[in-house]
């Protein structure tokens, strides 16, 4: 398990091929988490460690926590990597459906 975060560099392709620019005016940008708390299980724990679940359903989001997530995305997300098929995804596991 690892977390990973970044700022995109306002490539084309996280910009819609440059629909949306960036206003470097601001710079330099800064990422910051808040309270971000990640529970699991390393790598050398002991294999009765389990990872804690996302949701009370199990594994994942629930049916009411996924109807929200996708509403937000339809209305305010502008890319998504995964959905880009000019993208090579060798090295991206997480867009395998």
């Amino acid at each position: 398990m690892w977390v990973y975060g970044s700022i995109w560099d306002a490539s084309s392709w996280a910009t819609d091929d440059g629909k949306y620019k960036a206003d470097y005016r601001y710079q330099p940008f800064v990422a910051r988490f808040t309270r971000f708390v990640v529970h699991g299980c390393s790598a050398f724990a002991s294999p009765r460690c389990r990872p804690v679940h996302s949701s009370p359903f199990g594994i994942g989001l629930s049916s009411r926590q996924s109807m929200a997530m996708h509403w937000v995305q339809k209305r305010y997300m502008i890319y998504n990597y995964c959905w880009d098929h000019r993208r090579d995804h060798s090295l991206t596991p997480e867009c395998r459906n």
